[in-house]
């Protein structure tokens, strides 16, 4: 679906609000959706007004100033709009932009719109995707005020409430519980460990019934044809892991074992200890290298 770019050079900020203050806007938001405020051009200012006005130390300042019915405890009245630098660069490719989605009109009007939604291929509405600006303001709210100085200073209202969730936050709310040896408890204890064990149990045995479906699933070579395999591999490596030489063949364990001590044999102490080599008559057949490196798999 295109993405309607319209209105993508309409000028737009960006400005980051404190989790206080987005609280009382989502509320008042959703008072506005449900028709409980009057947020008309007529009415009063839903979510506040950006005033600007000259600073001290020269060029202008702006602020967002709240309405009195949106003002709550640790909330101060004016929030300073602090600039903050934009992505490098001002090509399109790196200007930041307002994307938002058109409701389709079958989805806003709730039920009702099921013959429409019938009508499209996938038999739903699809939301359209809109480009609404591009940034070209990014600020920060910050609860300044000016002190007797002229100096701007946080807002000692705003630090009260920061201070408190941050006390809050570090409570500790876990309770310490004292276990008592009493036969409900006991009863208990021994419940758990029979269900630990049925569980341990339970994944034994769908640990070896895999193992038997892999081994039905190896198709089984004829004696000759298996040897000749296992002789090319010993042509590669002079002394093999039991493990390895399953993984190379794709035998049955029984099978390959069989096979396998009938031209080889495993080695009881030194370097290769545990690992299969060729028998002395068979050596010649294999045409290994002299020094061949021991694989284990």
């Amino acid at each position: 679906m295109a993405l309607d770019i319209r209105n993508a050079d309409s000028t737009a900020w960006l400005i980051k609000v404190p989790y206080a203050l987005a609280s009382v806007w989502k509320a008042a938001c959703e008072q506005s959706m449900a028709g409980q405020v009057d947020d008309s051009s007529d009415g009063p200012s839903l979510l506040g007004r950006i005033v600007t006005e000259p600073a001290t130390e020269g060029g202008n300042v702006s602020f967002l100033e709240l309405p009195e019915a949106m003002l709550a405890e640790g909330i101060p009245p004016r929030f300073k709009l602090q600039q903050m630098p934009l992505p490098p660069g001002g090509d399109a490719a790196n200007k930041m932009h307002v994307m938002s989605y058109e409701v389709p009109a079958a989805a806003a009007a709730g039920g009702g719109g099921a013959a429409a939604a019938a009508s499209t291929p996938a038999g739903r509405e699809i939301s359209r995707p809109r480009m609404d600006g591009a940034i070209q303001q990014r600020m920060d709210m910050v609860p300044m005020v000016q002190d007797d100085k002229g100096e701007w200073v946080l807002d000692s209202e705003y630090l009260k409430l920061v201070r408190s969730r941050t006390e809050q936050a570090a409570e500790k709310v876990r309770v310490v519980g004292y276990y008592e040896d009493t036969v409900d408890n006991m009863l208990a204890d021994l419940a758990q460990q029979k269900r630990v064990e049925r569980d341990i149990l339970s994944r034994k045995k769908a640990t070896v019934a895999a193992a038997k479906a892999d081994n039905l699933k190896r198709p089984r070579l004829e004696k000759d044809e298996l040897e000749e395999k296992l002789f090319r591999l010993f042509e590669r490596n002079s002394a093999w892991a039991l493990k390895a030489l399953i993984a190379e063949t794709r035998q049955p364990h029984m099978h390959l074992k069989a096979v396998l001590e009938g031209i080889a044999s495993q080695q009881k102490r030194g370097p290769n200890k545990d690992k299969y080599e060729l028998k002395p008559e068979y050596r010649s057949k294999s045409r290994a290298p002299p020094g061949g490196s021991a694989e284990d798999g």
